[in-house]
């Protein structure tokens, strides 16, 4: 048997941010030929389920958050330390960098948010003629376009609760800011840093990642290294391929990780994933 991993973001969902029919039948032909496949992505559950609609297969989730096995059934959760939790969104909030807390039913959002991430972007743009305002635009509308994602007054409210908290994501058009709270946050114990995006710092318990869930769901069904088949784009997805016998990078995929593939299949927006899969089951894979 085997196991193939794929994220979403950049992978098998195109720049639509959808799942294309041929990414659709390439799964449900893998599921029929002792395949499993599961989703591996820094979205949450709820979402990824949303996205996948018919398709009932096993999900790792919020990088790796939560594992759940077909029909949804929870295998496993790594949650944030509360504290660590609230000194980083402490940090986020102090430097007016726009964040997301990731829980079991929503996507905690600022409810101005979205208007200052606006004005931040008008900021860069205006300070850098060779800006593409539309492009950066439509990389933050990805995130407001999540399925579940819940506006708040006080966004660190929710770390005074009992809510379930798996990751925080922020996002900023300064690359400046970015670097520099990623020099800082790097130092705070009990949490870990990844990203999905060049505009984006995921923060995650330092006890959680894509790699560590791969290989928790592989122990699960008994499937060995050699057997499992990781496919991705970004840097979060390192820990992913370092648990995977074959590591196949999108033709979209960051140099680094193209290095240290197997193999470089098709951009998201060819099919890339469908063009793996096909050649997989085909035997033309080698």
């Amino acid at each position: 048997m085997r196991l193939i991993a794929i994220d979403l973001d950049g992978t098998l969902l195109n720049t639509e941010s959808i799942i294309s029919p041929e990414n659709r039948a390439a799964i449900k032909k893998a599921l029929v030929s002792d395949c499993i496949v599961t989703i591996c992505t820094g979205r949450a559950t709820f979402d990824v389920k949303e996205l996948l609609n018919d398709l009932d297969i096993p999900i790792i989730a919020a990088n790796g958050g939560t594992v759940h096995d077909f029909n949804y059934k929870l295998l496993s959760r790594t949650l944030m330390d509360r504290e660590a939790g609230q000194k980083a969104a402490q940090y986020l909030t102090d430097h007016h960098i726009y964040f997301e807390v990731y829980t079991d039913d929503a996507l905690l959002s600022p409810n101005d948010g979205k208007q200052k991430l606006e004005a931040e972007l008008d900021i860069i743009a205006s300070a850098n003629s060779d800006a593409d305002k539309d492009t950066l635009w439509q990389g933050a509308l990805t995130q407001f376009k999540q399925f579940g994602i819940k506006p708040v007054q006080n966004i660190q409210d929710v770390f005074n609760g009992e809510e379930n908290i798996y990751k925080l994501l922020c996002f900023s058009f300064d690359l400046d800011k970015l670097e520099q709270a990623k020099a800082e946050l790097s130092t705070y114990p009990k949490l870990a840093l990844t990203s999905s995006g060049k505009h984006i710092i995921e923060i995650l318990p330092d006890m959680s990642g894509k790699g560590r869930a791969l290989k928790e769901l592989a122990k699960h069904y008994g499937i060995d290294k050699k057997d499992i088949y990781a496919i991705g784009d970004s840097p979060n997805d390192f820990s992913m391929f370092e648990e995977a016998g074959h590591r196949i990078a999108m033709g979209n995929a960051i140099n680094e990780l193209k290095q240290m593939s197997t193999f470089i299949t098709k951009s998201n927006d060819e099919n890339g994933v469908a063009y793996f899969i096909n050649q997989l089951l085909e035997n033309e894979y080698c």
